[in-house]
């Protein structure tokens, strides 16, 4: 069983484009702590936020089903960074966030084109010398949240101006006098 489950670890790692023996295996147990199977030790989230800023290749497993966690886990390295950050998101962007995406915040980057078309279709292979900088990554994304409040803004106040029914005036003279 652990064998096969490291042999879909080898063939999910060399469909991504990499080796496994460049890709850092954490194996997540059951009572939460996370294991490096490299440096034969635990490790915590900010430890795993540490490999990814200096680029390693990390794959989070769970242990006891062997599914790929590593999308599950940046998410939680992302939310708890949220909680300790100085400055949240925008009140109208979280609010956008929770009603047209259910709260989700991937839905809601993949409603606003962050994602790219065939994403859902098959994994995203980054070719060398095609990757975009951090900056243009985080600037793309910023303008298109922009967009999307403006539109989401507009189409809220054109549906408020819908609603209003205006007051006629009373054109029946003979019952005013």
């Amino acid at each position: 069983m652990i064998n096969q489950a490291q042999d879909s670890i080898s063939l999910s790692t060399k469909a991504a484009g990499t080796s496994s023996a460049k890709t850092k295996i954490i194996k997540r147990y059951q009572n939460r702590k996370l294991y490096d199977t490299q440096q034969s030790c635990y490790v915590t989230l900010d430890d795993i936020a540490k490999m990814i800023r200096t680029n390693e290749d990390v794959m989070v497993i769970d242990n006891k089903t062997k599914n790929d966690i590593t999308a599950a886990t940046l998410t939680q390295i992302i939310f708890e960074a949220e909680k300790k950050a100085s400055q949240y998101a925008p009140l109208f962007t979280l609010r956008e966030i929770i009603q047209n995406a259910n709260g989700s915040i991937s839905s809601y980057l993949a409603k606003l084109g962050a994602f790219p078309k065939d994403y859902a279709a098959e994994p995203a292979v980054m070719i060398v010398g095609e990757k975009a900088s951090f900056d243009d990554v985080k600037q793309t994304l910023e303008n298109r949240v922009a967009k999307a409040a403006t539109e989401a803004e507009f189409s809220n106040s054109n549906k408020m101006l819908d609603d209003q029914t205006p007051s006629l005036p009373n054109s029946n003279r003979s019952l005013n006098q």
